[in-house]
């Protein structure tokens, strides 16, 4: 899938890392999602005449999905795209989805990591990055919506980039990287939205209510998983330095 990012005057093209995909499930696609919200509503076929439109339901499914992302830690959220660099380039466009949280770097075609700093540090360091001498990019600081580097590449470097997504993605349409629980979650907060647009408030509020019932047993989830990964300790700062090390 091709990620391309164009702010402002930078246009870097991201290509998602490939995958063995499994079975979507049942709702595979921003399509079905719609069609089970028509089957809740029990209103017939949706489309653009109907009340509420084929349209509005999809875009009430897009922001329920971008609520996940930002009410929770999303455990589901990170992706990992590549992107080449050119030579004396050191400024480069983020994917549209990026969100910021844990981002890790990497020149996979010299394997190794390249620390990401704080934009501070990385100014008082590199005032101007355009003046060091061109070689392999040895350190990355993001700014805004963009990633720069330091050095500025001498060759062609294949970055590969893990980061948090917002929900946002570079089809909007996209449900295919949500986990069938949370896609259905979409659907309760979609039903929610339609019932009250019909002004069938009981109906409303009772897919309201589900709908905040399963976000607050997903964000539980999400702790116990994390704590148990962490075999139900603290990680000091001494390890976590070791391991970065």
């Amino acid at each position: 899938m091709s990620i391309t990012d164009a702010t402002g005057s930078l246009t870097t093209a991201w290509t998602e890392q490939s995958t063995v995909d499994f079975t979507a499930g049942t709702l595979s696609t921003i399509s079905d999602c719609v069609s089970e919200v028509e089957s809740r509503l029990k209103r017939g076929t949706l489309s653009s005449s109907t009340s509420p439109t084929s349209t509005q339901v999809q875009n009430w499914l897009i922001y329920a999905k971008q609520l996940l992302v930002e009410k929770k830690g999303f455990t589901f959220a990170r992706r990992f795209a590549t992107a080449s660099t050119v030579a004396g380039t050191y400024r480069y466009g983020l994917p549209p989805d990026y969100n910021g949280g844990l981002t890790v770097l990497k020149d996979t075609t010299s394997d190794h990591h390249v620390p990401i700093w704080l934009d501070h540090q990385f100014n008082i360091k590199y005032p101007d990055p355009s003046a060091e001498a061109q070689g392999e990019p040895v350190v990355a600081c993001v700014k805004n919506l963009e990633l720069w580097l330091s050095r500025p590449a001498d060759s062609v470097y294949t970055l590969e980039l893990e980061y948090e997504r917002s929900g946002d993605d570079n089809t909007q349409t996209d449900f295919s990287w949500l986990p069938q629980i949370e896609r259905f979650r979409c659907c309760d907060y979609a039903a929610f939205r339609g019932f009250m647009d019909l002004h069938m408030w009981n109906e409303g509020s009772m897919y309201e209510r589900l709908w905040n019932q399963g976000i607050g047993e997903a964000i539980r989830a999400d702790g116990k998983r994390k704590w148990k990964s962490m075999n139900y300790q603290m990680i000091d700062m001494i390890t976590e330095y070791r391991a970065r090390k």
